[in-house]
């Protein structure tokens, strides 16, 4: 039960440790509870066997309902077997929230019956499931810090700036309290009382401002000047982004983002201002600086995880603290509309300094026939297309300078197709390819 508990916190220390992702550990943790509860339903049934032939069918109801140590170690089976029915995929992804409160719950009450359930007999489990309690207990509090120094200062707390964007998206600001200094390929957890009360839900950092050359990328450059009619709105969300925050993109999906959504777009202009609270950042993202080639793959909002790494290594070209000579970003969308999400991040970062390097990016809109010239710009290539990913990846393996890195962040048939295009080429050449998602 211990690995069960470490492996689903989010402050889990093996995730920098061993470079490895959250979302791996979140696999083994949901398999480790499977088989915990596979040895709880033996364990039970075994004590029926022994029971039944001592003291019978009888003896056992009246134990059931007299024995404390008996009841406890009955709660806690019964919550994990509750577990067990309400965790399958479809139901995880169908009703997060609902599936998110009822685990916890749940989570709470196994916890505390199997520490009763050791307690009342002193068995030689008591400093094992304390130690348990003990982890629960220090990285809630862990995060509750995170919370406390981001978000609460003498200025105030934290606010959140929203524009509702064509295509189902939000672009969204964090003015945070002090500096947040994140490497690329890391997200947070954002709360959002007014639209989910004490729920968080994760989601991947574009860029984090602390004053330095990038904070004046605007969140809402790409609209018209017509978002700042309103006085008080133009104070909130001015054209150069706060001097400390973090900029994000949501999808509106189902649940929280979609309430968040609809919200910024009842307002006036698409704008939408409210308290929130960010906790993070966390992940474990490979290093780039040493691949003199970095191919990147984005599927829809997927791109923000990538325009992390872009922002890092033409940050680190200025430095000269990387090697990357040539940087690629493919991003594939299905309208116009969601190009704007990050159109107008993309734009900005390719006017910054390249120091000799190779930039280029390249957006394939899957429901367009053909790009009107007005949709076109020099800083990036659009096509009216899908994206040919076999021979996206074959080409720029052939032209290749140095090591090559491949990395996606998308739908899972965009990761399937490029991890086969990248299998490909890997055994003619060092290429490494990986993969970032988030699931449940």
């Amino acid at each position: 039960m211990l690995a069960l508990v470490l492996f689903a916190a989010r402050n889990n220390p093996l995730v920098p440790i061993l470079a490895v992702s959250f979302d791996t550990f979140n696999l083994f943790h949901r398999w480790i509870g499977r088989i915990i509860v596979v040895e709880s339903i033996v364990h039970m049934v075994a004590w029926f066997v022994n029971n039944e032939k001592s003291i019978g069918h009888d003896g056992i109801m009246e134990v059931i309902m007299t024995d404390p140590f008996v009841q406890c170690g009955f709660a806690a089976v019964i919550a994990l077997m509750i577990i067990v029915i309400q965790s399958p995929a479809a139901i995880r992804h169908a009703f997060y929230e609902t599936f998110l409160h009822t685990h916890q719950a749940l989570a709470i009450v196994v916890l505390g019956a199997t520490a009763a359930h050791i307690q009342l007999n002193h068995l030689p489990q008591k400093p094992i499931i304390y130690t348990i309690i003990g982890i629960w207990a220090s990285e809630r509090i862990l995060r509750l810090w995170r919370l406390v120094y981001y978000n609460v200062s003498r200025r105030g707390v934290s606010r959140m700036y929203v524009e509702a964007l064509d295509g189902g998206a939000c672009r969204v600001t964090f003015d945070v309290r002090r500096p947040f200094v994140t490497p690329p390929g890391r997200h947070i957890y954002a709360y959002i009382p007014s639209i989910s009360l004490w729920m968080s839900h994760p989601f991947s950092v574009a860029f984090a401002s602390n004053k330095d050359g990038f904070s004046e990328i605007s969140p809402s450059s790409s609209r018209s000047s017509s978002v700042h009619e309103n006085a008080e709105d133009a104070s909130k969300h001015a054209s150069v982004a706060p001097a400390y925050s973090v900029s994000c993109i949501m999808a509106a999906r189902s649940g929280m983002t979609r309430k968040l959504y609809d919200r910024a777009r009842s307002h006036r202009n698409g704008v939408y201002v409210c308290r929130a609270f960010i906790e993070g950042p966390y992940g474990a993202a490979e290093s780039l600086d040493s691949y003199g080639t970095v191919l990147l793959f984005a599927g829809g909002v997927g791109i923000t995880n990538q325009f992390s790494h872009m922002h890092h290594l033409i940050q680190g070209w200025a430095a000269g603290t990387n090697a990357t000579q040539k940087l690629i970003l493919i991003w594939s969308v299905r309208s116009l509309e969601q190009l704007q999400w990050a159109r107008p991040w993309l734009e900005q970062l390719s006017r910054m300094g390249r120091h000799g390097r190779e930039l280029e990016i390249v957006v394939y809109v899957t429901q367009l026939r053909r790009v009107q010239l007005s949709f076109q710009s020099q800083e990036m290539n659009i096509r009216p297309a899908r994206a040919p990913v076999d021979k996206l990846v074959e080409d720029h393996f052939e032209e290749r300078i140095g090591a090559m890195s491949i990395g996606v962040c998308g739908p899972g048939a965009l990761a399937d197709d490029v991890r086969k295009a990248a299998r490909a080429v890997m055994g003619r050449g060092k290429v490494n390819f990986w993969e970032e998602a988030f699931t449940w």
